[in-house]
């Protein structure tokens, strides 16, 4: 299976423990409000919360509007990337938020998703504000084409055909012309729609670029758009947990982005903040206590339950960079550890 072809494929094969690839509770039970002592960075503020799934509602609008008109409500999308912008700088509840992965409406928070991974990564890179506002809005907007694809192709959970595979790798050439017709001060972000899709070692679609051939805020929102399609479920795959998406980036699909966005992807991921309740492969439950910079996906844990769920006693630190057979296999509510 070619990565660039995730989005619609029938599911993604990374390396690992296969019982990580898992069927997600829906968002408003991974989100839920807990009043446990662990909730208070897993899902700090209720406002984030809210914030995100004003977002999605938002952005389910202009879907409907380039559905209905063939237009982009662009002020609204403005608006909402300056938000974006603004939250990510301020904190990282945002992150926790997208690595809910099950969406009531995939399309919608996808744009969100990928407009907040890629300003993370922009950050990351320490671009300026006019670059990160870039991502914002090429975030949001990075598949308006995908809005014009039939939903029974789009959300189909069985192979597609021939005829259907050519409607989906049209899209993002219906949605570079969108744009296009808004004028000439935003033929940047038709570039970014018509090559987010591209991958660096020229497997993407639709023009087979590679490297440098590539527009590099297309290639950071063509990164965060696949990581957010393997974190996320869908009908026609499983939801990979984060930890092992990245893996699986890092390991199997390396190739297709450039390496440098590859580690700031991995960098600045608070996949595991302090606070974050995790689940181990071996059943233990804990809280993240520390993380450790240089292994990113291997925080410092104090185990507090076991998998029946009884109390260990008093809470025992974990560094999981000195483990090397056990390792985080889901980020779970604080209810569970509270």
């Amino acid at each position: 299976m070619r990565l660039s072809d995730l989005v619609r494929a029938q599911g993604p094969d990374l390396p690992g423990d296969p019982a990580v690839r898992q069927r997600a509770e829906p968002q408003s039970l991974q989100l839920q409000r807990s009043s446990g002592t662990a909730a208070s960075l897993s899902v700090q503020a209720t406002g984030c919360v809210d914030w995100y799934t004003s977002a999605q509602h938002d952005m389910a609008k202009v879907g409907a509007v380039v559905r209905a008109k063939g237009v982009v409500p662009i002020d609204a999308c403005v608006r909402l990337a300056e938000n974006v912008i603004s939250r990510l700088q301020t904190g990282d509840d945002l992150i926790q938020c997208v690595m809910a992965g099950a969406p009531d409406d995939y399309q919608a928070a996808n744009a969100v998703n990928v407009a907040v991974l890629s300003v993370k990564i922009g950050i990351g890179l320490h671009y300026e504000s006019s670059a990160l506002h870039r991502l914002a809005l090429g975030g949001l907007l990075h598949d308006i084409g995908m809005w014009l694809v039939p939903p029974g192709i789009f959300e189909k959970a069985g192979s597609l055909n021939e005829e259907e595979w050519a409607r989906i790798h049209a899209h993002p050439e219906e949605g570079r012309r969108i744009i296009a017709d808004m004028g000439e001060s935003y033929h940047w972000l038709a570039t970014i729609i018509a090559q987010e899709h591209e991958r660096w070692d020229g497997s993407g679609y639709p023009c087979r670029l590679r490297g440098g051939d590539i527009d590099q805020l297309a290639q950071i929102i063509g990164l965060a758009d696949v990581f957010d399609a393997l974190i996320t479920l869908r009908p026609y795959h499983p939801r990979v947990v984060p930890h092992q998406a990245l893996r699986g980036l890092l390991v199997q699909y390396k190739q297709a982005f450039q390496p440098r966005l590859l580690k700031t992807l991995v960098d600045q991921l608070s996949l595991y903040p302090v606070g974050t309740a995790v689940r181990l492969n071996d059943g233990h439950i804990g809280v993240v206590s520390k993380v450790n910079p240089r292994f990113p996906l291997r925080p410092v844990l104090l185990v507090r339950r076991s998998r029946e769920g009884s109390t260990t006693g008093e809470a025992a630190p974990l560094d999981l960079s000195h483990e090397t057979t056990t390792h985080i296999v889901e980020v779970l509510p604080a209810a569970q550890v509270a």
